[in-house]
């Protein structure tokens, strides 16, 4: 007889950009598998966004992960 383990259940963490307010960004409001992928998509929109003539601008983007209770916990605070 099989059991299921508890990790079965679960669902997998995904990822998501927020704004300074800590709401899901306006342009960047996606889910992501992970860290890296999130990051790597901020960074496409960012260098499209950039201001000419301005390389050291910094947009504020924070990073929180899904819980298994279907909340959302911030893991990087917006700065900026």
């Amino acid at each position: 007889m099989a059991t299921s383990s508890p990790m079965s259940n679960r669902q997998p963490r995904r990822y998501r950009l927020v704004d300074q307010q800590g709401q899901p960004h306006c342009e960047l409001d996606e889910h992501f598998d992970s860290i890296e992928e999130a990051w790597a998509f901020a960074t496409r929109w960012w260098h499209q966004q950039l201001p000419a003539g301005d390389p050291d601008a910094q947009v504020g983007l924070g990073l929180e992960v899904s819980t298994e209770s279907g909340n959302w916990r911030t893991i990087r605070h917006p700065q900026g």
